[in-house]
């Protein structure tokens, strides 16, 4: 997502815009360092529920005003709307709350707005073609309860026309669809990650490698994988040049990883070839190498409880019948929402990996989830929706989920003032 948005008022050009300019490119520079060390006042924002309960005396500390913080927020949720006309993402919302927190005056951040992606492609809008659901309304359902469309595919010839349509269409090369940020959910994705792993990692649907970052930073080596053009140019520096363009079923990867990660890239799979990434992803990894994924899963899971809560009758069916859903919610275009094909609960998605050979190591999700479901809660509950598979058993398991059970999360403690 992108970050901040609108505001009361433009600013006016001349000094006071040159001034501004000049700070958003100081703040650009120095605003991974700060982050670092003054992530406190961030996380007082994004993750206080959670700080408030596991150190209250901390959170009595740091907790920022409530009318200047209201004020500040109010600002910033009006900058997001009348910018980039919607609502304000939790990510870009606390980002500039954070710069705000730190002196940035509010000029800058409108600055920062009108320097985003985002906000130059609101301004010059790239010609759109009529989406899938004007060209094929009959595919498509109206649910008045719930208030939303669905797409409805009755078998899988049509979901491989809806994935051709997303490709053709260029749906992942639209701003605003992937996340460039290295922000704390990603560099505490890459520290789960990185528990896991021995040497070697590979993931799949890597973006622009803000998280291959947080492993480049932990001396470990790693390969990522994405079909995106848009994100390799947004490729971080560092990690660039570990990035593979192009289709996983093509590319010449090896089988020397010990570990392979997906972060919300499984559900962008066509259900019809689901099944060859996963064979694919198991012929990457050593004898005992475990895969990472987090998968928005529908429904109760034994592990992760339901973060998930299935909102459509037909869905219910779909999992008792032991298929994906076969109504994605869609957008106003047409296309399912955020790019997902794949809707399908806990027990699906499981059945899948054990069904290419893959075994769920349920002792070691429990492990993590004891490390981060306190934060992951109050900031990325979606994150709780993960699995750990393995490929064949895991050397040395019992010590390996007693080590998860008793870490402590660097990044999070890095949060504490010093």
């Amino acid at each position: 997502m992108t970050t901040p948005g609108p505001v009361a008022g433009r600013a006016a050009p001349g000094a006071a815009a040159r001034r501004a300019g000049r700070g958003a490119a100081r703040l650009a520079r120095r605003g991974a360092a700060r982050l670092a060390r003054r992530g406190g006042a961030w996380l007082a924002r994004r993750g206080g529920a959670w700080l408030a309960r596991a150190h209250p005396d901390l959170w009595s500390d740091i907790a920022p005003s409530p009318a200047e913080d209201d004020d500040d927020r109010r600002f910033v949720e009006q900058l997001f709307e009348q910018m980039l006309g919607r609502a304000a993402d939790p990510d870009g919302l606390e980002g500039y709350l954070l710069l705000l927190s730190e002196g940035a005056t509010r000029a800058e951040v409108v600055m920062r707005v009108a320097g985003s992606a985002e906000y130059r492609s609101r301004l010059c809008p790239q010609p759109r073609r009529e989406g899938p659901l004007q060209r094929h309304p009959q595919r498509y359902s109206y649910h008045p309860g719930p208030g939303i469309l669905t797409l409805d595919l009755e078998g899988p010839d049509d979901f491989d026309w809806i994935e051709r349509t997303l490709l053709a269409d260029s749906y992942y090369e639209r701003p605003g669809v992937w996340n460039f940020e290295v922000d704390l959910d990603k560099r505490v994705m890459a520290e789960t990650v990185a528990l896991l792993a021995r040497r070697r990692v590979l993931e799949l649907g890597c973006s622009s490698g803000a998280v291959l970052d947080g492993l480049h930073r932990r001396g470990l080596d790693f390969v990522g994988v994405d079909i995106s053009t848009l994100a390799l140019e947004h490729a971080i520096p560092a990690v660039k040049d570990r990035i593979r363009l192009g289709d996983l079923l093509e590319l010449e990867l090896g089988s020397d990883f010990d570990t392979a990660f997906g972060l919300d890239i499984f559900e962008h799979l066509n259900p019809n070839r689901l099944a060859l990434y996963i064979r694919r992803l198991k012929a990457c990894l050593v004898p005992g190498g475990m895969l990472f994924a987090n998968i928005p899963a529908f429904g109760r899971d034994e592990v992760f409880g339901e973060v998930f809560a299935p909102y459509l009758p037909s869905w219910d069916d779909d999992a008792a019948h032991h298929r994906p859903f076969h109504q994605l919610h869609v957008d106003e275009w047409g296309y399912p929402m955020h790019g997902h094909l794949i809707w399908a609960d806990a027990n699906w998605w499981t059945a899948q990996f054990e069904g290419e050979g893959f075994v769920r190591r349920r002792r070691i999700e429990a492990a993590l989830h004891h490390v981060y479901d306190d934060y992951l809660r109050a900031s990325s509950p979606a994150r709780l929706s993960f699995f750990v598979f393995s490929a064949g058993d895991v050397p040395d398991e019992p010590a390996l989920v007693e080590r998860i059970a008793r870490s402590v999360s660097g990044e999070l403690a890095r949060l504490r003032p010093t």
